[in-house]
């Protein structure tokens, strides 16, 4: 990108920052309308810190929540395709589903208060398949999963179901950590002024605490690749300046005046450094954007953001890259 005045720099600034994808949807009579969200339970075990997370979004966040749990039969079950088959059989009567769902509702702890009204569904399936087929028809706005650490033979082939999501849906990812229980009170945010790290940020701002802090964190790399996503908005903090840059997201955030935001630059590998900060603050949330790989035209996990999701230190929220722009 080739800027040669000064003043063009707000301009294309205000194009960045200016995302309609970022900014909440806004009903008729001037209401903010809350987001659609997935809670979708594949571990008995990280379901309680999830669900906390998207009862915390319902009550102070206006959340639409509901909820997807999804039975996958592996092939080390004897006979796996037949217990599969049976499964689905019996969860297409409707009293046997109905049944099944009081059970699990019981189970999972949504049976009480206002989860008692969550919509709720039991699916035999791929679990990342599944995932994504029912948030694609729901039209959602972020997914809420449990987020554990994988063991390292796991991560190293890729079994990783909410990476595979990631990588795959389109929408917002927000997988949470067990510590994790109510809105993050502290939020760093991967910003590299890409269209996807500039939404991560205004959804980051959604979602955290209205007492905490978001630390807005800038690594500059040492060279530009000119094919990624992030490019454009690289190439013009590279020609205008960092400062002004941050200063306008700042403002296009509108956080309140009791959340603290703090800006952070460093040098050097994105993935180490981000790593390196959030060991030096531990926060409860760490936010980025994923890219949209040019060369096969087709959407994948950017390295930056699998690397943080596969981590699985700290609760983790990704944005999509992009969406195409399709010739009219």
């Amino acid at each position: 990108m080739q800027l040669n005045e000064k003043n063009d720099y707000p301009d294309e600034l205000e194009a960045l920052l200016e995302d309609h994808e970022v900014a909440p949807t806004v009903e008729a009579g001037g209401q903010k309308h809350g987001l659609d969200v997935l809670l979708a339970i594949t571990d008995d075990d990280l379901a309680p810190a999830a669900t906390a997370v998207v009862r915390a979004l319902q009550d102070r966040r206006d959340a639409n929540p509901s909820v997807l749990y999804v039975i996958e039969i592996g092939p080390s079950v004897p006979e796996a395709v037949v217990v599969a088959v049976t499964l689905e059989e019996e969860l297409r009567n409707p009293r046997t589903r109905a049944k099944q769902e009081a059970e699990m509702r019981s189970v999972l702890d949504l049976s009480d208060g206002a989860r008692a009204a969550w919509p709720f569904k039991i699916e035999v399936g791929s679990v990342a398949a599944t995932i994504v087929e029912n948030a694609r028809n729901q039209g959602i706005d972020m997914i809420v999963m449990g987020l554990n650490r994988h063991a390292v033979v796991a991560r190293i082939m890729g079994k990783d179901t909410v990476r595979e999501v990631m990588a795959l849906v389109g929408v917002p990812v927000l997988a949470v950590r067990p510590p994790l229980s109510s809105l993050p009170r502290r939020v760093v945010v991967a910003v590299d002024f890409s269209r996807a790290s500039i939404r991560a940020a205004h959804l980051a701002r959604r979602l955290v605490d209205e007492h905490g802090s978001m630390n807005l964190l800038f690594v500059e790399p040492t060279t530009i690749d000119e094919k990624c996503e992030s490019a454009e908005g690289l190439q013009l903090i590279k020609a205008k300046g960092l400062e002004a840059a941050f200063k306008r997201l700042t403002i296009k955030l509108q956080a309140p005046a009791s959340m603290k935001i703090d800006t952070v630059i460093r040098r050097g590998d994105p993935m180490t450094e981000i790593v390196r900060f959030c060991d030096e603050i531990d926060p409860d949330l760490v936010a980025v954007g994923s890219q949209r790989h040019r060369f096969l035209e087709r959407l994948v996990l950017g390295s930056v953001a699998r690397s943080v999701a596969t981590n699985g230190r700290w609760s983790t929220l990704v944005t999509p890259p992009a969406r195409p722009v399709r010739p009219v």
